[in-house]
């Protein structure tokens, strides 16, 4: 049997108003990224840049540019990981598969459940929910890949990790200043949490989060700057 990929599907949603939009961001067998599907609290919406709000058609942008980013990158482990009635799961990652942290872990689950990796080592991870998943009796099996890039998506990129101290703010410092402001800052939140750029200068910028984490707790937020 001759296997061929035909297509990838990563599926978004956005909100804006208190209403919810979903879209998928297809990639096709030649790598080609485009959006599909888009489905707004009436159902589908055949003419999406017209009637979508800004937010949301800015949410499209961003979502199109990530996935273009995730093509970037390839697989270097991968497994599963059972969940019954936990919040948090240790993931191993065998020795000598990777030498650093620079890497993203993509989780599928049963149900649609979103999880995201913390305490990043070379040797492994924690996968993530925000509540407790799965039983005992019936427990929530998710699978993981671990990805790695495999070309340099940008000059100036990193993981900004973000503590309840900061209250929900916290500065990037470019370690030579740039010539302009005018620069665009890609942003990955490890988790399922708002996140945005709210001050750009030349020596740096400024992300700010939706929220402040508990006391005692921290979030990482993924960069990439394009000049």
């Amino acid at each position: 049997m001759a296997l061929t990929r035909h297509q990838s599907v990563h599926t978004y949603v956005s909100s804006s108003g208190g209403q919810l939009y979903y879209f998928d961001v297809v990639v096709d067998a030649q790598g080609l990224v485009s959006v599909k599907n888009i489905r707004g609290p009436l159902g589908l919406i055949a003419d999406a840049y017209t009637t979508l709000p800004q937010t949301v058609t800015d949410d499209i942008k961003v979502a199109t540019e990530l996935v273009s980013l995730i093509q970037l990158e390839t697989e270097a482990d991968s497994g599963t990981v059972s969940f019954t009635g936990q919040t948090s799961r240790p993931v191993t990652i065998a020795g000598g598969v990777l030498n650093n942290t620079n890497y993203r872990v993509a989780f599928t689950s049963p149900d649609g459940t979103v999880l995201w990796a913390e305490n990043l080592t070379p040797t492994g991870f924690d996968a993530t929910a925000a509540s407790a998943y799965g039983t005992p009796l019936v427990p929530k099996v998710v699978a993981y890949s671990v990805l790695v890039k495999t070309a340099q998506t940008s000059d100036l990129s990193g993981v900004l990790s973000i503590a309840d101290t900061d209250a929900g703010v916290k500065t990037v410092t470019f370690t030579t200043p740039l010539t302009t402001t005018n620069y665009r800052v890609l942003l990955e939140p490890l988790g399922c949490f708002d996140a945005h750029v709210s001050v750009k200068t030349k020596t740096g910028f400024t992300i700010t989060l939706g929220h402040v984490p508990p006391v005692g707790t921290s979030v990482s937020v993924g960069y990439d700057v394009f000049v």
